[in-house]
């Protein structure tokens, strides 16, 4: 080879041998675990009865008020209500123990589907190691949400959401596929 075909080469040679991530259109993906978004204590008194703010909370006034009795599931003092939506979907909202203020999920309604959620599945194990293939995964010393399947019937994927405190921040998301690549 000569050295104008070398020097062309250089800088494909270059990221050939960072790895596959580097090559243009492939980024590595930073893991997303529930550790990664600790929350400095739980709520341990009585349960504030849940604010009732909109009509979409008015409507499903009983799921919300006997999800807040049971008291926080999740960030520590809140509480993650869901409730069927019909076949395979569900719909949530999230209540503040300690004010009983009431937020409105990161949508409206979520129907799971049996579709493939690629990395999305090493995040998220139980106390065994087992992967969880629920459509929701949350945990109470954590402001992370998972949420598998398509919002409002659109857009099939794992969404990672970080709970803000009155809202979810949307993080990442991976798109689902019929089955693994």
């Amino acid at each position: 080879m000569d050295v104008i075909m070398l020097t062309a080469m250089a800088p494909w040679l270059f990221l050939l041998l960072l790895g596959q991530s580097a090559l243009p259109g492939r980024t590595a993906i930073e893991p997303l675990s529930f550790d990664s978004f600790p929350v400095s204590s739980a709520f341990r008194g009585t349960p504030a009865p849940p604010v009732l703010r909109t009509a979409g909370q008015r409507l499903f006034r009983t799921q919300i008020r006997e999800a807040a009795k049971r008291g926080p599931n999740f960030a520590g003092h809140y509480t993650i209500a869901d409730w069927g939506c019909g076949t395979s979907c569900e719909s949530v909202a999230v209540i503040d123990a300690e004010t009983g203020a009431a937020y409105e999920g990161p949508f409206g309604r979520l129907p799971s589907a049996l579709l493939y959620y690629g990395d999305a599945m090493r995040y998220d194990r139980d106390a065994h190691g087992n992967y969880i293939f629920d459509d929701l995964s949350y945990r109470l010393n954590s402001r992370l949400l998972i949420a598998r399947g398509c919002p409002n019937f659109r857009n099939c994927a794992a969404y990672f959401y970080e709970w803000t405190g009155s809202e979810f921040k949307l993080l990442r998301k991976i798109p689902a596929t019929a089955e693994p690549r």
